[in-house]
């Protein structure tokens, strides 16, 4: 089942995207990767970014706050962060 997608209606992964969405003030599209737990992307698209974060957010509350703030910054920048960019970015904030 290489590569499938499954869209998550548990409340945690609900309050993940509103939280996303509250900080930017956007809309996007959650997507959940079951295969890959550690998995951080943002797809910035003509109308609704598509933020995609591995299933490790429902067992470590650390890397689904992480997943926020890169989604987050991601979209405010209006581009994908390379990641070690993203680790700076947090060590001043």
């Amino acid at each position: 089942a290489g590569g499938k997608w499954f869209m998550e209606d548990n409340e945690f992964v609900e309050r993940i995207q509103e939280k996303i969405e509250r900080m930017t003030g956007r809309q996007v599209e959650l997507r959940i990767d079951e295969e890959d737990a550690g998995q951080m992307g943002v797809e910035l698209r003509d109308d609704i970014p598509l933020v995609i974060l591995g299933n490790n957010v429902r067992q470590y509350s650390g890397f689904a706050r992480m997943g926020i703030e890169y989604a987050v910054a991601c979209i405010r920048e209006e581009r994908a962060i390379d990641p070690m960019e993203f680790h700076v970015l947090l060590a001043r904030n």
